[in-house]
Formats: C-alpha cells, sequence, structure tokens
C-alpha cells in the first residue's frame, strides 16, 4: 500500500492521532506523515485539533497531572482527526 493512502487507513482506524503516533505506527518519517496529512487536510479529509495534556510538576506524586499542586503546566499537542463528510463534489455547468 502507497504511504499516502497508509496513513489515510491508520487515521480512519485510530480516529484522532498525532502525527508522530502515526509515523511510529507506520515506521515512517513524522515529516513524510505530515506532509501526507497536510494532503488530506488540503482535500477537506482531515482536520488538526489541539489537545490539552497535563505535564508533572516533578514533585513526589510524579502522576503527570493530579492538578493537586499550583505547578502544573498545560501543553497543547497537535493531533489530527479523519473527518467522515469528506469533499463535496465539484460540478461544471
Amino acid at each position: 500500500m502507497k504511504p499516502l493512502f497508509a496513513v489515510r487507513e491508520e487515521l480512519q482506524k485510530q480516529g484522532m492521532a498525532s502525527a508522530s503516533q502515526i509515523a511510529a505506527e507506520l515506521k515512517l518519517s513524522v515529516g513524510l506523515v505530515e506532509d501526507m496529512l497536510a494532503y488530506w487536510r488540503q482535500r477537506g479529509l482531515v482536520e488538526q485539533v489541539s489537545v490539552g495534556t497535563r505535564k508533572s510538576c516533578g514533585n513526589s506524586c510524579n502522576s503527570g497531572g493530579c492538578g493537586s499542586c499550583g505547578h502544573t503546566v498545560a501543553s497543547s499537542v497537535q493531533a489530527y482527526r479523519w473527518c467522515s463528510g469528506g469533499e463535496q463534489a465539484v460540478t461544471t455547468p
């Protein structure tokens, strides 16, 4: 299967994933996967979303985001979601 279609299949299977998750699954470079996702985005089939995560404050719990102390920092990870609506057909007069 060509990598472009493999990226599509993997994202459809996962529903939502980061470029690095898809790259690891398909054993491709992250840059290549990002280029392919950009192609699918231009066609209106993929949406880029920000997913918030919490980082651990580094103290005793080290759980990665219990939120009990004021030092936990929220960060954003870019993920991609497959849009099932797809492209609209283009008609010519």
